[in-house]
Protein backbone atom coordinates (compact mmCIF):
# COMPACT_ATOMS: atom_id res chain seq x y z
CA UNK A 1 0.00 0.00 0.00
CA UNK A 2 1.37 3.42 -1.02
CA UNK A 3 1.50 5.84 1.89
CA UNK A 4 3.84 8.40 0.31
CA UNK A 5 3.08 8.94 -3.41
CA UNK A 6 5.64 10.20 -5.90
CA UNK A 7 3.60 13.40 -6.38
CA UNK A 8 1.41 15.41 -4.02
CA UNK A 9 -0.55 18.53 -4.84
CA UNK A 10 -3.70 19.60 -3.02
CA UNK A 11 -6.77 21.44 -4.25
CA UNK A 12 -8.85 23.12 -1.58
CA UNK A 13 -11.68 25.45 -0.66
CA UNK A 14 -10.61 28.19 -3.05
CA UNK A 15 -10.80 25.95 -6.10
CA UNK A 16 -14.11 24.46 -4.95
CA UNK A 17 -15.67 27.89 -4.36
CA UNK A 18 -14.52 29.26 -7.74
CA UNK A 19 -15.78 26.16 -9.53
CA UNK A 20 -19.09 26.38 -7.71
CA UNK A 21 -19.45 30.04 -8.69
CA UNK A 22 -18.71 29.20 -12.34
CA UNK A 23 -21.56 26.69 -12.34
CA UNK A 24 -24.02 29.20 -10.84
CA UNK A 25 -22.86 31.90 -13.26
CA UNK A 26 -23.34 29.48 -16.19
CA UNK A 27 -19.71 29.98 -17.29
CA UNK A 28 -19.32 26.39 -18.42
CA UNK A 29 -17.77 26.04 -21.86
CA UNK A 30 -14.87 28.04 -23.30
CA UNK A 31 -15.54 31.69 -22.64
CA UNK A 32 -14.83 34.50 -20.17
CA UNK A 33 -12.83 32.49 -17.63
CA UNK A 34 -10.65 30.92 -20.30
CA UNK A 35 -9.86 34.38 -21.65
CA UNK A 36 -9.03 35.62 -18.15
CA UNK A 37 -6.72 32.65 -17.61
CA UNK A 38 -4.99 33.28 -20.94
CA UNK A 39 -4.52 36.98 -20.18
CA UNK A 40 -3.01 36.31 -16.77
CA UNK A 41 -0.61 33.69 -18.13
CA UNK A 42 0.39 36.09 -20.92
CA UNK A 43 1.26 38.76 -18.35
CA UNK A 44 3.17 36.26 -16.23
CA UNK A 45 5.35 35.06 -19.13
CA UNK A 46 5.50 38.36 -21.02
CA UNK A 47 4.11 36.92 -24.26
CA UNK A 48 1.63 38.32 -26.78
CA UNK A 49 -0.55 35.27 -27.33
CA UNK A 50 -1.75 32.43 -25.07
CA UNK A 51 -4.16 29.84 -26.49
CA UNK A 52 -5.69 27.55 -23.88
CA UNK A 53 -6.65 24.04 -24.93
CA UNK A 54 -7.71 20.63 -23.68
CA UNK A 55 -4.25 19.22 -22.83
CA UNK A 56 -0.53 19.72 -23.21
CA UNK A 57 -0.62 17.08 -25.96
CA UNK A 58 -3.27 19.08 -27.82
CA UNK A 59 -1.16 22.23 -27.42
CA UNK A 60 1.81 20.46 -29.00
CA UNK A 61 -0.28 19.19 -31.92
CA UNK A 62 -1.66 22.70 -32.44
CA UNK A 63 1.86 24.14 -32.43
CA UNK A 64 3.03 21.64 -35.04
CA UNK A 65 0.06 22.33 -37.32
CA UNK A 66 0.33 26.10 -36.83
CA UNK A 67 4.01 25.87 -37.85
CA UNK A 68 3.02 24.12 -41.07
CA UNK A 69 4.04 20.54 -40.26
CA UNK A 70 2.17 18.18 -42.60
CA UNK A 71 1.87 14.45 -43.28
CA UNK A 72 5.14 13.07 -44.61
CA UNK A 73 7.31 15.65 -42.85
CA UNK A 74 9.88 14.73 -40.20
CA UNK A 75 10.06 16.26 -36.73
CA UNK A 76 13.12 15.85 -34.51
CA UNK A 77 12.30 14.64 -31.00
CA UNK A 78 14.63 13.75 -28.08
CA UNK A 79 14.70 10.04 -27.25
CA UNK A 80 14.23 10.83 -23.55
CA UNK A 81 10.79 12.37 -23.04
CA UNK A 82 7.19 11.46 -22.24
CA UNK A 83 5.46 9.58 -25.06
CA UNK A 84 3.02 12.48 -25.64
CA UNK A 85 5.79 14.42 -27.41
CA UNK A 86 6.08 11.75 -30.09
CA UNK A 87 2.35 11.10 -30.25
CA UNK A 88 1.66 14.74 -31.15
CA UNK A 89 3.94 14.32 -34.17
CA UNK A 90 2.09 11.16 -35.24
CA UNK A 91 -1.26 12.90 -34.72
CA UNK A 92 -0.48 15.46 -37.42
CA UNK A 93 0.72 12.72 -39.78
CA UNK A 94 4.44 13.46 -39.54
CA UNK A 95 7.29 11.05 -38.78
CA UNK A 96 9.25 11.07 -35.52
CA UNK A 97 13.03 11.30 -35.92
CA UNK A 98 14.72 10.59 -32.60
CA UNK A 99 18.01 12.05 -31.38
CA UNK A 100 19.99 11.38 -28.21
CA UNK A 101 20.14 13.62 -25.16
CA UNK A 102 23.07 15.12 -23.26
CA UNK A 103 25.18 13.01 -20.91
CA UNK A 104 24.53 14.94 -17.69
CA UNK A 105 20.89 15.95 -18.18
CA UNK A 106 18.14 14.39 -20.34
CA UNK A 107 17.91 17.36 -22.70
CA UNK A 108 18.11 17.31 -26.49
CA UNK A 109 21.71 17.30 -27.78
CA UNK A 110 22.22 19.99 -30.49
CA UNK A 111 25.09 18.01 -32.01
CA UNK A 112 22.80 14.99 -32.41
CA UNK A 113 20.21 17.26 -34.02
CA UNK A 114 22.74 18.48 -36.59
CA UNK A 115 23.41 14.90 -37.67
CA UNK A 116 19.70 14.02 -37.88
CA UNK A 117 18.42 16.80 -40.15
CA UNK A 118 17.24 15.68 -43.59
CA UNK A 119 15.50 17.47 -46.48
CA UNK A 120 12.18 16.35 -44.96
CA UNK A 121 12.84 17.87 -41.51
CA UNK A 122 10.29 20.59 -40.77
CA UNK A 123 10.63 21.27 -37.03
CA UNK A 124 12.58 20.52 -33.86
CA UNK A 125 10.85 19.83 -30.55
CA UNK A 126 12.99 20.87 -27.58
CA UNK A 127 11.68 19.29 -24.37
CA UNK A 128 12.51 21.26 -21.20
CA UNK A 129 12.24 18.10 -19.14
CA UNK A 130 11.45 18.75 -15.47
CA UNK A 131 12.03 22.49 -15.79
CA UNK A 132 15.57 22.12 -17.15
CA UNK A 133 16.54 24.51 -19.94
CA UNK A 134 17.45 23.24 -23.40
CA UNK A 135 19.94 25.27 -25.44
CA UNK A 136 17.40 27.02 -27.67
CA UNK A 137 19.98 29.37 -29.19
CA UNK A 138 21.98 26.40 -30.47
CA UNK A 139 18.87 24.80 -31.96
CA UNK A 140 17.78 27.99 -33.71
CA UNK A 141 20.99 28.01 -35.74
CA UNK A 142 19.63 25.21 -37.91
CA UNK A 143 17.01 27.55 -39.38
CA UNK A 144 14.06 25.31 -38.53
CA UNK A 145 11.03 26.15 -36.37
CA UNK A 146 11.84 25.28 -32.75
CA UNK A 147 8.82 24.23 -30.71
CA UNK A 148 9.39 24.13 -26.96
CA UNK A 149 7.64 21.29 -25.15
CA UNK A 150 7.42 23.01 -21.78
CA UNK A 151 4.82 20.69 -20.28
CA UNK A 152 7.04 20.31 -17.21
CA UNK A 153 8.52 23.80 -17.24
CA UNK A 154 5.87 26.43 -16.46
CA UNK A 155 7.52 29.41 -14.72
CA UNK A 156 10.97 27.90 -15.16
CA UNK A 157 13.73 30.14 -16.51
CA UNK A 158 17.01 29.58 -18.27
CA UNK A 159 19.78 32.01 -19.10
CA UNK A 160 17.80 33.17 -22.17
CA UNK A 161 14.51 33.82 -20.34
CA UNK A 162 11.21 32.07 -19.64
CA UNK A 163 11.19 28.54 -21.00
CA UNK A 164 8.51 28.14 -23.63
CA UNK A 165 8.84 31.74 -24.88
CA UNK A 166 12.13 31.42 -26.76
CA UNK A 167 11.21 29.44 -29.89
CA UNK A 168 8.53 29.67 -32.57
CA UNK A 169 5.96 28.41 -30.06
CA UNK A 170 5.89 26.93 -26.56
CA UNK A 171 3.44 24.39 -25.17
CA UNK A 172 2.47 23.70 -21.56
CA UNK A 173 0.46 21.15 -19.61
CA UNK A 174 -1.95 21.69 -16.74
CA UNK A 175 -2.46 18.01 -15.86
CA UNK A 176 -2.50 16.91 -12.25
CA UNK A 177 1.26 16.43 -11.78
CA UNK A 178 2.15 19.95 -12.89
CA UNK A 179 2.89 23.17 -11.03
CA UNK A 180 -0.52 24.59 -11.98
CA UNK A 181 -3.30 22.10 -12.61
CA UNK A 182 -6.80 22.18 -14.02
CA UNK A 183 -7.04 18.38 -13.83
CA UNK A 184 -6.40 18.20 -17.55
CA UNK A 185 -5.60 21.09 -19.82
CA UNK A 186 -2.81 22.96 -21.54
CA UNK A 187 -1.91 26.08 -23.45
CA UNK A 188 0.24 27.31 -26.30
CA UNK A 189 2.22 30.55 -26.29
CA UNK A 190 3.72 32.42 -29.22
CA UNK A 191 4.78 35.87 -30.25
CA UNK A 192 3.67 35.27 -33.85
CA UNK A 193 0.20 36.69 -34.53
CA UNK A 194 -0.42 34.60 -37.65
CA UNK A 195 0.44 31.35 -35.89
CA UNK A 196 -1.63 32.34 -32.87
CA UNK A 197 -4.65 32.92 -35.13
CA UNK A 198 -4.08 29.60 -36.84
CA UNK A 199 -3.86 27.80 -33.49
CA UNK A 200 -7.10 29.42 -32.25
CA UNK A 201 -8.96 28.26 -35.36
CA UNK A 202 -7.42 24.80 -35.27
CA UNK A 203 -8.59 24.22 -31.66
CA UNK A 204 -12.12 25.28 -32.69
CA UNK A 205 -12.89 23.00 -35.69
CA UNK A 206 -11.01 25.39 -38.01
CA UNK A 207 -13.36 28.35 -37.54
CA UNK A 208 -13.42 31.61 -35.62
CA UNK A 209 -17.08 31.34 -34.54
CA UNK A 210 -18.87 27.99 -34.69
CA UNK A 211 -22.30 29.58 -35.09
CA UNK A 212 -21.24 31.29 -38.33
CA UNK A 213 -21.37 27.89 -40.09
CA UNK A 214 -18.35 28.69 -42.26
CA UNK A 215 -16.45 25.42 -42.41
CA UNK A 216 -13.69 25.90 -44.96
CA UNK A 217 -10.56 24.54 -43.26
CA UNK A 218 -9.45 21.69 -41.04
CA UNK A 219 -9.58 21.84 -37.26
CA UNK A 220 -10.66 19.87 -34.24
CA UNK A 221 -12.14 20.35 -30.76
CA UNK A 222 -9.13 21.08 -28.56
CA UNK A 223 -10.93 23.63 -26.35
CA UNK A 224 -10.50 24.12 -22.61
CA UNK A 225 -13.66 24.86 -20.57
CA UNK A 226 -14.46 27.67 -18.19
CA UNK A 227 -15.03 25.07 -15.48
CA UNK A 228 -11.38 24.03 -15.78
CA UNK A 229 -10.24 27.64 -16.09
CA UNK A 230 -12.02 28.44 -12.80
CA UNK A 231 -9.72 25.98 -11.04
CA UNK A 232 -6.67 27.28 -12.93
CA UNK A 233 -7.30 30.88 -11.88
CA UNK A 234 -7.16 29.92 -8.20
CA UNK A 235 -4.06 27.85 -8.86
CA UNK A 236 -2.44 30.92 -10.43
CA UNK A 237 -3.01 32.84 -7.21
CA UNK A 238 -0.91 30.22 -5.38
CA UNK A 239 1.80 29.98 -8.03
CA UNK A 240 4.64 31.69 -6.17
CA UNK A 241 4.08 29.50 -3.11
CA UNK A 242 4.11 26.40 -5.30
CA UNK A 243 7.39 27.43 -6.93
CA UNK A 244 9.00 27.94 -3.52
CA UNK A 245 7.67 24.59 -2.30
CA UNK A 246 8.96 22.41 -5.14
CA UNK A 247 12.31 24.21 -5.04
CA UNK A 248 12.53 23.61 -1.30
CA UNK A 249 11.84 19.90 -1.85
CA UNK A 250 14.79 19.77 -4.26
CA UNK A 251 17.06 21.59 -1.79
CA UNK A 252 15.95 19.31 1.05
CA UNK A 253 16.88 16.13 -0.82
CA UNK A 254 20.12 17.66 -2.11
CA UNK A 255 21.28 18.62 1.37
CA UNK A 256 19.99 15.53 3.19
CA UNK A 257 21.28 12.94 0.70
CA UNK A 258 24.78 13.95 -0.43
CA UNK A 259 25.43 10.35 -1.46
CA UNK A 260 22.58 10.36 -3.98
CA UNK A 261 23.29 11.51 -7.55
CA UNK A 262 20.60 14.12 -8.16
CA UNK A 263 20.02 15.34 -11.71
CA UNK A 264 21.15 18.94 -11.31
CA UNK A 265 18.85 21.94 -11.49
CA UNK A 266 20.26 25.41 -12.15
CA UNK A 267 18.40 27.26 -9.41
CA UNK A 268 20.53 30.37 -9.86
CA UNK A 269 19.32 30.81 -13.46
CA UNK A 270 15.73 30.33 -12.39
CA UNK A 271 15.06 26.71 -13.26
CA UNK A 272 12.16 25.25 -11.29
CA UNK A 273 12.66 21.52 -10.59
CA UNK A 274 9.04 20.42 -10.76
CA UNK A 275 10.11 17.02 -9.48
CA UNK A 276 13.33 15.98 -7.75
CA UNK A 277 15.04 13.35 -9.87
CA UNK A 278 18.11 11.20 -9.36
CA UNK A 279 20.20 8.45 -10.91
CA UNK A 280 21.31 5.13 -9.43
CA UNK A 281 22.75 2.04 -11.08
CA UNK A 282 20.81 -0.05 -8.56
CA UNK A 283 17.59 1.92 -9.00
CA UNK A 284 15.39 -1.17 -9.02
CA UNK A 285 16.77 -2.23 -5.64
CA UNK A 286 16.13 1.24 -4.22
CA UNK A 287 12.61 1.18 -5.60
CA UNK A 288 11.88 -2.23 -4.09
CA UNK A 289 13.29 -1.15 -0.72
CA UNK A 290 11.07 1.94 -0.57
CA UNK A 291 7.99 0.12 -1.85
CA UNK A 292 8.26 -2.25 1.11
CA UNK A 293 7.83 0.86 3.27
CA UNK A 294 4.91 2.25 1.28
CA UNK A 295 7.02 4.87 -0.50
CA UNK A 296 6.60 5.34 -4.25
CA UNK A 297 9.48 6.08 -6.61
CA UNK A 298 8.66 6.75 -10.25
CA UNK A 299 11.17 5.31 -12.76
CA UNK A 300 12.13 7.39 -15.78
CA UNK A 301 10.21 6.93 -19.00
CA UNK A 302 11.70 4.33 -21.37
CA UNK A 303 13.86 5.39 -24.28
CA UNK A 304 11.39 6.15 -27.08
CA UNK A 305 13.37 3.94 -29.45
CA UNK A 306 11.94 1.00 -27.48
CA UNK A 307 8.34 2.02 -28.31
CA UNK A 308 7.70 -0.24 -31.31
CA UNK A 309 4.75 1.73 -32.69
CA UNK A 310 6.99 4.76 -33.25
CA UNK A 311 9.23 2.71 -35.58
CA UNK A 312 12.32 4.67 -34.62
CA UNK A 313 14.99 2.13 -33.66
CA UNK A 314 18.50 3.31 -32.96
CA UNK A 315 21.35 3.50 -30.51
CA UNK A 316 20.67 6.31 -28.02
CA UNK A 317 23.23 5.70 -25.30
CA UNK A 318 22.37 8.55 -22.95
CA UNK A 319 18.61 8.19 -23.27
CA UNK A 320 18.88 4.48 -22.47
CA UNK A 321 21.03 5.20 -19.43
CA UNK A 322 18.49 7.69 -18.06
CA UNK A 323 15.74 5.14 -18.71
CA UNK A 324 17.63 2.43 -16.83
CA UNK A 325 18.90 4.48 -13.88
CA UNK A 326 16.70 7.57 -13.50
CA UNK A 327 13.83 8.01 -11.06
CA UNK A 328 11.67 10.64 -9.40
CA UNK A 329 11.61 10.98 -5.63
CA UNK A 330 8.36 11.84 -3.82
CA UNK A 331 7.85 15.46 -4.80
CA UNK A 332 5.18 18.12 -5.15
CA UNK A 333 4.22 21.44 -3.60
CA UNK A 334 2.11 19.78 -0.90
CA UNK A 335 4.35 16.86 0.03
CA UNK A 336 4.49 16.93 3.87
CA UNK A 337 7.89 17.53 5.44
CA UNK A 338 7.45 14.45 7.63
CA UNK A 339 7.04 12.33 4.50
CA UNK A 340 10.18 13.79 2.94
CA UNK A 341 12.11 12.98 6.11
CA UNK A 342 10.83 9.41 6.02
CA UNK A 343 11.96 9.06 2.40
CA UNK A 344 15.43 10.29 3.34
CA UNK A 345 15.64 7.91 6.28
CA UNK A 346 14.60 4.94 4.13
CA UNK A 347 17.05 5.82 1.37
CA UNK A 348 19.84 6.29 3.88
CA UNK A 349 19.37 2.69 4.98
CA UNK A 350 20.37 1.63 1.47
CA UNK A 351 22.89 4.34 0.63
CA UNK A 352 24.68 4.14 3.93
Amino acid sequence: MIRIPWWRTDLGRGEADRLNQAVFDRTINQGRLCRELEERIARRLGVNHVISCSSGSAALALALMACGVKPGDEVIVPASTFIATAHAVLLVGAQVRLVDVLHDRPLIDPEAVAAAITPRTRAIIAVHLNGAACDIAALKRFGLPVIEDSAQAFCSKGKEGWLGTLGMAGTFSMSIAKLMTTGEGGFLVTGDEARAGAARRLRNQGVDVISDNVFNQFGFNFRLTDLQAAVGLVQLDRLDDKIRSVTDVYRFYRDALPGLSLIPADLQSGEVPLWTQAMAKDRDRLQAHLEERGIQLRPFNPCLADCDHLRTPGDFVNARRFAAEGFTLPSGPDQPRADLEEVVMSLSEVLG
